[in-house]
């Protein structure tokens, strides 16, 4: 979203009068203008009493370095004053939880905003670390995550001191390889995620918020078997023991193999191909209604069913996306949602 963009400040003012409470936003997106629209547009809301700042919550990320925030990076690598433990993933892609750059960007954050206090703060994929680590094949994988959560552990130990200061109420992670095989070099693990925020915080610890991709095709996290205390714990049903909320991103956008599937009507978004036939025959043959429903509203019932999934994110960019996505708020939930996902498991040919 940007403060240019006159469709993209409509949306977002039709998804707040449509009853969403939740806005999720990033240092990153559209180099910083995505968090000015929300500023600009909760400022307008508020002051019209058209709502209240504690009747939504705004969700913003931290960690990339691109754009303004990497050109921020660069003037203080050639000061000489560079920031600890920067990831240069690549010439235009730079990644850093360290607390320099945790304080630094939220201090940003909130003045682009214009709030004194953020509900929650998320380090945005914080796996560039390990991505890094495994390109350059620097060390044993034990030895590359054992430094990844000590790093993690240091950002908490911040995060909780922002707590303290009153400019986060909450923080949590937003990670693509969450509910990724054991076996990835690059995945991460919600219970070590959990063990970083005890140490940081003790047992009253502000970790309060996990959000990850799950979608008719991408989901490990909700289909994994829960093997309880002793083994993995699928992160659903962790979240819920722990007292975590989940959030679920690319709700619509399915990454499978290398290639990206748009799990929407036509016209696809991009060079994302469009659901198959396949998919689609399989999904109305497991849902009980709806049919005459777009695809897009299909997905988003069956999310929004699964238990352990508090929030779904979509990006609503245009008024059409919101009335699209708001009209499942009023369907009964499926009763069946994550049979339905195991039914799907295979159809993305």
């Amino acid at each position: 979203m940007s403060t240019d963009t006159p469709v993209h400040r409509h949306a977002l003012v039709s998804a707040l009068q449509a009853g969403c409470n939740l806005i999720d936003t990033s240092t990153n997106y559209t180099d910083g203008q995505s968090e000015r629209l929300v500023g600009e547009v909760l400022s307008e809301q508020i002051r019209s009493s058209a709502l209240s700042r504690d009747e939504v919550l705004v969700v913003s990320k931290v960690g990339y370095a691109q754009g303004q925030n990497l050109a921020l990076a660069v003037r203080r690598e050639v000061a000489n004053q560079p920031f600890p433990q920067m990831v240069r993933y690549t010439d235009g892609l730079w990644h850093c939880i360290h607390p320099e750059w945790i304080g630094d960007q939220l201090t940003r954050s909130l003045g682009r905003l214009g709030l004194e206090t953020l509900d929650v703060l998320l380090l945005h994929n914080p796996e560039y670390g390990l991505k890094h680590a495994q390109q350059h094949n620097d060390g044993p994988i034990e030895t590359r995550r054992e430094v990844f959560y000590q790093r993690i552990e240091a950002a908490f130990t911040h995060l909780e001191s922002e707590v303290a200061r009153g400019r986060i109420a909450a923080y949590g992670v937003s990670s693509n390889t969450v509910g990724a095989a054991p076996a990835d070099p690059v995945a991460t693990d919600l219970q070590r995620f959990i063990e970083c925020a005890r140490r940081a915080g003790g047992k009253d610890h502000h970790f309060r918020w996990l959000q990850l991709p799950i979608n008719l095709l991408e989901s490990r996290a909700v289909l994994e078997a829960n093997t309880g205390p002793d083994g993995r714990w699928r992160p659903l049903d962790l979240a819920a023991r722990e007292g975590i909320t989940v959030m679920v991103n690319r709700p619509l956008n399915a990454i499978v193999g290398h290639g990206l599937i748009r799990l929407a009507d036509p016209p696809a978004a991009g060079r994302a191909r469009p659901a198959s036939s396949q998919l689609r025959r399989r999904l109305d043959r497991l849902l009980p209604d709806h049919a005459n429903a777009s695809l897009s509203q299909k997905a988003l019932w069956v999310l929004t069913s699964v238990p352990g999934i508090r929030t779904v994110l979509v990006g609503m960019r245009t008024p059409a996306y919101v009335t699209d996505s708001t009209a499942v708020l009023d369907w009964a939930l499926l009763p069946n949602a994550d049979a339905v996902l195991r039914g799907l498991e295979g159809a993305a040919g």
